[in-house]
């Protein structure tokens, strides 16, 4: 599939500068992805995003993730325009996670802008599951050629004009004009279930600051011991998350290391469906708690249902959170590789049960210095 020919209009910045400041599409923090010739459902299916979807507007979107703080919630608005399928994140940034857009791209083009408030940025442009170019905006690093055609005559060092900049490159590779009505109009809308937010990216760097003794052991541990820790605290999530049916039983006493990589990644798979499906649930009933009011109710009615968001019961979505991290916990138990099994598996049982971590990182800790 050929890159599209670059469509130049010369009202586009101008045009983008004006929905930015007028607050039709957030100006303090978008991300804006766009990827050619799928299905809405195909799109979020390669996204993260689960196919079950809302409507409403990308502000509503943007207030209900502002409104779970400190929780997380993480909404993607879809439309599909001249066979483009547009993702607009307000305050998000999945769609420029460089694994995110090789998944979009696979088979076809995908392009996005995002920036926040702390003016983290990049333009990207990617197609056949290959990322063509990036380009950090803010600070200028130089575009691929491939980039640079959907860049020519855009200007990024005026701080006022460089964010519109950056919209006015996804319409140059789609071709399409969004307008305020596109911006403040109702679409299908769906929370991002990523599974990977369930393991760490360093987990090394999480235990030296929440369990260096554990950690300063691991380096001289064996594989045997390291294995143990890592069941011993998959099960103790478990426990906590009242996670218990023979699936887990078998995986939790799996000989991981006399296991193929095949049978390992179809178990992984399992236990992934299974994480997203809670995290899922847990995420639409947070959606449900933190939907803004009407704006157009009277401002009683408005501090009444804030009132009422802010002293909500939040059991039910915290036993699925709960769920979901012993079940990642008993995932990162099916890693080849051991150090990091057992480093994943204390971060989720940690997670999954806070009042009991001082005591599993004690055992944890006293049992590595046992195999010694």
């Amino acid at each position: 599939m050929r890159l599209p020919v670059p469509v130049v209009r010369a009202d586009a910045v101008e045009h983008y500068a004006e929905l930015l400041s007028s607050e039709a599409l957030p100006s303090e923090a978008l991300c804006l992805t766009a990827v050619r010739g799928l299905t809405i459902d195909e799109v979020l299916a390669r996204f993260d995003a689960s196919p079950q979807t809302r409507t409403t507007t990308l502000a509503d979107a943007g207030q209900a993730s502002v409104n779970a703080f400190p929780d997380e919630l993480f909404l993607v608005v879809a439309d599909e325009r001249d066979g483009w399928v547009f993702l607009a994140e307000h305050n998000g940034y999945h769609g420029s996670l460089p694994e995110v857009l090789t998944r979009v791209s696979h088979g076809t083009v995908a392009a996005t802008a995002y920036w926040n408030v702390n003016l983290d940025n990049t333009i990207v442009l990617a197609r056949h599951g290959q990322i063509l170019g990036e380009m950090d905006f803010v600070q200028g690093t130089e575009p691929t050629a491939d980039l640079a055609i959907y860049l020519d005559g855009l200007n990024f060092d005026d701080t006022d004009i460089m964010c519109a900049s950056a919209i006015t490159f996804v319409e140059r590779v789609t071709g399409v004009r969004l307008d305020v009505g596109w911006a403040t109009a109702p679409h299908q809308t769906a929370v991002i279930t990523q599974p990977s937010r369930f393991e760490s990216h360093n987990p090394a760097s999480w235990l030296v600051v929440n369990a260096p003794e554990v950690f300063d052991l691991f380096r001289s541990a064996e594989t045997s011991a390291l294995r143990e820790i890592a069941a011993m605290a998959a099960s103790r999530a478990c426990t906590a998350a009242a996670v218990d049916d023979p699936d887990i039983a078998r995986d939790l006493s799996t000989d991981v290391d006399g296991l193929s990589a095949a049978a390992l990644l179809q178990r992984r798979e399992q236990l992934t469906d299974r994480l997203r499906e809670a995290h899922f649930r847990a995420l639409n009933l947070r959606w449900d708690r933190c939907t803004p009011p009407d704006q157009q109710a009277d401002r009683v009615t408005r501090l009444q249902a804030d009132v009422a968001r802010r002293h909500a019961d939040t059991t039910a979505e915290q036993v699925l959170v709960t769920r979901a991290h012993a079940l990642a916990a008993v995932r990162a138990c099916l890693s080849k590789d051991a150090i990091t099994s057992a480093a994943q598996a204390l971060i989720n049982a940690c997670q999954a049960d806070r009042a009991h971590w001082p005591d599993l990182r004690e055992q944890a800790a006293t049992r590595l210095s046992e195999a010694r």
